[in-house]
């Protein structure tokens, strides 16, 4: 009896006192039960990744599993239609018949320039299922950028979707194609130009395809190439293997998506997000996605509510245009839990959840289609894209201190660079290892090398350079502050574009605002720039200047603003800024769009005229 009443406190006490650490734990040092979260979710996805490459295991053979396992369940729903997972698994079957009865053999490249739509999957599919490589082609490109992607991605016969401004495209570079001996087939009836590949597709028969039709193709050989967005330049083809779409379905997973969900893309399927993450994702969940054509502001809550949406993919601005559609009594009446994506600047994020439902859960995330970095906001803190506390720390990303004006790393005596402390901006790198690898660009060897920092803290040592300036709060909060170049130095200070922006497109009439900065005769540094589309004729100049004085520290004010109807911007919306750069306040060079100054004495913006510009390039007007 005195044995049993000596152990029993034991028994009480041990657990208990467990409890209390990790509720002091919890208190104390709170990212440490976030961290576990994080990585016991990360871990679980990443043997998914080892369990598929283990066992050769393919994008096409997940889904055709799901078929198998659930050959009723919705798969892609796409306006009036909807696609089960067996109907897909067969039409994917056909489309690999085709390919392979049109000479396509493992290994081989075809390139695909559709809008969203489910032959898009079935062709992208179908390529997976005999082992080709499939080109995913921007369809907003045009003539040199169109044939760059198609010259790079050497390919030899292209599949097209049936909308006009695609035909268009292909039209104007028929002539090149035609030189290079490649094939355009256009899904849906030809034009008279280009062959149509429908009736070739369903004269075959839908069985599933050998596995030996792919011969000795591995789930870590390219199965795809997937072009970054061209914001500086020419698109770079991304190599894309199986395990990276599988990584994109991982980052699914911090959404604990269910067969019940029902995920909705507007994002176009050539790019990473749209693929990876809202196609693939939904394939190895189990779940449906809904596919719109191309993005509408006014069409997404109507759509959410049609398909009883549950996730929502976004990127970029368009949750900006979302929230600048007029209010309406059925903004709250949907079924969205949660919305994943990345880019989502604070005001629009904060608006967005005043109006549609403070309970949505952000899964804002940071990582790139080649990197090896990647970050998602799980626990759901404004503003952030996750954590990155000292833990995480110790897996190899780091954020490193960065001169924006000269673009380098600031270095120590020893020629190190040196890690920022907490709300310190700095330069995001994740370190290469066998198990950490970036994906490579396909061409020269010189695209993949630029973006590797070498013998950074020791010799031997290989970093990705993510081109991004990061920064972690005293929580270890981490946040996204700029791209490289989008920061630019002004009268000894740091201006940072996205804050500018976000400040200027909340003065009166401005609908949308594009900052960057710009050089000026006699001036180090650059000055501040916006252009900005009105929701009026006319810009207000004096409630515009006011509205900045205000906001603003005067270094980060705008000297220059330029009026256009609408921004230029990538296909995944990321707004376009190296030309307005170059063309800065030059009339010569802008030619349409009114330009205007910060007229501090007049304490207004004052247009620029071609003796007002001679002026400011004299530095007769200060600035």
């Amino acid at each position: 009896m005195f044995k049993f009443n000596c152990v029993l406190p034991y028994a009480v006490a041990v657990p208990a006192g467990f409890v209390l650490l990790w509720q002091l734990i919890k208190r104390w040092y709170p990212w440490i039960p976030e961290d576990f979260a994080f990585l016991s979710k990360l871990i679980r996805g990443l043997r998914l990744i080892s369990f598929y490459r283990k066992n050769n295991i393919a994008v096409c053979d997940r889904l055709a599993e799901v078929a198998k396992a659930t050959p009723d369940h919705p798969f892609v729903v796409y306006e009036d239609d909807t696609f089960s997972y067996m109907q897909m698994h067969k039409w994917i079957n056909k489309c690999g018949r085709a390919l392979r009865g049109m000479g396509v053999q493992p290994k081989e490249k075809v390139g695909l320039m559709m809008m969203n739509e489910p032959a898009f999957i079935a062709v992208w599919l179908g390529c997976n299922r005999i082992g080709a490589i499939c080109s995913f082609l921007n369809f907003n490109l045009r003539s040199k950028s169109l044939m760059h992607c198609i010259d790079l991605s050497d390919t030899k016969i292209i599949i097209a979707g049936s909308d006009a401004p695609i035909l268009e495209a292909l039209n104007e570079v028929e002539t090149e194609l035609k030189e290079r001996g490649i094939e355009v087939y256009v899904y849906e009836e030809g034009n008279g130009k280009f062959k149509s590949l429908s009736p070739v597709v369903d004269k075959e028969i839908s069985d599933d395809i050998p596995r030996s039709w792919r011969e000795d193709v591995t789930s870590a050989d390219v199965i795809g190439y997937i072009f970054t967005s061209g914001t500086t330049g020419f698109p770079k083809a991304v190599n894309m293997d199986n395990r990276k779409f599988f990584a994109g379905a991982v980052l699914m997973s911090f959404a604990n998506p269910s067969p019940s969900d029902v995920i909705y893309t507007s994002l176009p399927l050539y790019h990473s997000s749209g693929l990876c993450i809202g196609v693939t994702g939904a394939i190895v969940h189990g779940c449906s996605c809904v596919l719109r054509k191309k993005f509408s502001a006014s069409k997404f809550w109507p759509d959410c509510r049609r398909y009883n949406v549950t996730i929502v993919q976004y990127i970029g601005e368009i949750l900006r245009y979302v929230c600048k559609q007029p209010e309406t009594p059925e903004d709250t009446n949907h079924s969205v839990r949660l919305i994943i994506g990345n880019g989502l600047r604070p005001d629009v994020w904060k608006q967005f959840l005043q109006r549609y439902g403070a309970d949505i859960h952000v899964l804002e995330f940071y990582a790139a289609t080649e990197g090896n970095v990647g970050f998602v906001n799980q626990h759901n803190k404004f503003g952030c894209v996750g954590t990155f506390s000292p833990l995480l720390r110790k897996f190899g990303s780091a954020i490193i201190k960065f001169d924006v004006n000269k673009e380098e790393l600031v270095r120590d005596k020893n020629g190190r660079p040196i890690r920022c402390g907490p709300n310190e901006p700095g330069l995001m790198v994740g370190k290469i290892t066998a198990h950490t690898a970036i994906s490579s660009y396909k061409g020269k060897k010189s695209l993949t090398e630029n973006k590797i920092l070498r013998n950074l803290f020791k010799e031997g040592d290989s970093f990705f350079n993510t081109g991004d300036l990061l920064m972690y709060d005293d929580k270890h909060r981490l946040y996204f502050c700029d791209r490289v170049g989008d920061t630019f130095r002004w009268k000894g200070e740091n201006v940072s574009t996205n804050e500018v922006s976000d400040t200027v497109v909340h003065a009166e009439g401005i609908r949308e605002s594009n900052v960057y900065g710009v050089q000026v005769p006699g001036h180090d540094g650059r000055a501040g720039m916006v252009t900005v589309v009105l929701e009026s004729d006319e810009l207000d100049c004096k409630a515009l200047y006011k509205h900045v004085e205000h906001a603003l520290p005067s270094y980060a004010r705008p000297m220059f603003v330029r009026v256009q109807p609408e921004l230029e911007i990538t296909g995944t919306f990321k707004q376009r800024k190296v030309n307005l750069q170059k063309e800065g306040f030059d009339l010569e060079q802008v030619s349409g769009d009114k330009l205007y100054y910060m007229n501090i004495q007049a304490k207004t913006y004052s247009p620029i005229t071609p003796e007002i510009q001679k002026k400011i390039e004299t530095g007769e007007i200060r600035l």
